[in-house]
């Protein structure tokens, strides 16, 4: 009897992770259509919609987030996974957060840069958001320039090893609006 009794308290946890898995906002995120129509019968900020990752094909969904507490009506957007091409990632993971600056058009974000190879995100990193149009957002990691890497130095003593880590490179990160369809036009315009 003590052996059932312990494979049950064994088991318990896998029946609640399947029941996460099929929570409402997964279904809600899977659903595209209803998102768009979501999103057409309320009027938005210019941050909100549906963005695309060009250089991976990810779509995700920035909304004014309702659950977070206002001070001063300051608006909060959540970032939101409808589709990964990591197959662990499920629609609905929130994968950060934005708020707005003084600067019209940048937003400072909170998100997530890693997985634990489930459907969990973690290690939050500092961003700034700019939008580029109304189509493009350019991604900009915030933090230290320099990192200094003690270990490289056990062999040789006399030596220091500095590294920057903030180049240009990195301006190139971004999104690309989906829905919707951006003031400036099609991204990729058809011709006859």
């Amino acid at each position: 009897m003590t052996r059932l009794l312990f494979i049950l308290i064994l088991l318990l946890p896998l029946c609640a992770v399947r029941a996460d898995a099929a929570s409402p906002d997964v279904e809600r995120y899977s659903d595209i259509d209803s998102l768009k129509a979501e999103l057409s019968s309320r009027p938005l900020h210019l941050i909100e919609g549906i963005w695309r990752f060009p250089y991976n094909g990810a779509l995700v969904l920035i909304e004014r987030d309702d659950r977070s507490p206002r001070f001063d009506d300051a608006d909060t957007y959540r970032m939101v996974v409808l589709r990964s091409p990591s197959r662990s990632l499920l629609p609905g993971t929130v994968m950060g957060t934005l708020a707005g600056t003084s600067t019209k058009g940048t937003y400072s974000a909170s998100l997530f840069t890693d997985s634990d190879g489930g459907s969990r995100l973690m290690k939050s990193k500092a961003f700034t958001l700019t939008l580029s149009g109304d189509s493009r957002l350019v991604f900009k990691r915030r933090g230290k320039k320099l990192n200094l890497q003690v270990w490289r130095m056990i062999p040789y003593l006399s030596r220091l090893y500095i590294r920057t880590t903030g180049s240009d490179a990195g301006n190139d990160d971004g999104c690309v609006k989906e829905y919707p369809m951006p003031v400036d036009g099609p991204l990729d315009p058809v011709y006859l």
